[in-house]
C-alpha cells in the first residue's frame, strides 16, 4: 500500500467504525498529537494512548464521519485534508470540522499523525519548513 493509500484507508476504517482495524494502522510506538495552530494541546504516544484518545472523541459524538478531501504526499509525509461531520451525544447539534492531518508513514504503517487546522501550515509541516 503506498502512503497516500495508508491514509484513505485510515479514513474508511474509522468511518466504518472499525477502531482496531484503524489502530493497526499505527506503529507500536506512533504519536499523535496536535499542531501548532489546534485548539486544544494534546499529545498520544503508543498505541495504549492513542486508543484512549480515539475513544475519548468517540464517546462524545453520537455520529462522527470524515468526509475526506485531496491527500499529498511529500515523500513519507502525507497531508490529508477532511471535514468531520458530527452529531453530539448529549446535545443532538449537529456540525461540521475541517481539519488537516500531516502522516509520516514507514513501511506502510503510519509514525506520526499532527492535527492542523491550517492547510499551508499542514503543508509547510510536510515538506520540513
Amino acid at each position: 500500500m503506498d502512503n497516500a493509500a495508508v491514509i484513505r484507508e485510515l479514513v474508511g476504517r474509522w468511518n466504518a467504525g472499525d477502531l482496531e482495524g484503524s489502530l493497526e494502522l499505527f506503529t507500536d510506538d506512533a504519536v499523535m498529537f496536535a499542531g501548532p495552530d489546534w485548539p486544544e494541546a494534546a499529545e498520544a504516544r503508543g498505541h495504549k494512548a492513542i486508543r484512549r484518545n480515539m475513544e475519548e472523541w468517540l464517546a462524545v459524538w453520537e455520529s462522527n464521519q470524515i468526509e475526506p478531501g485531496p491527500v499529498e504526499v511529500f515523500g513519507n509525509k502525507v497531508v490529508g485534508s477532511g471535514t468531520w461531520v458530527t452529531r453530539g451525544r448529549t446535545s443532538g447539534v449537529a456540525g461540521t470540522m475541517p481539519f488537516e492531518i500531516v502522516c509520516t508513514v514507514t513501511d506502510g504503517r503510519i509514525d506520526s499523525l499532527e492535527w492542523f487546522t491550517d492547510h499551508d501550515a499542514a503543508l509547510a509541516a510536510a515538506r520540513g519548513a
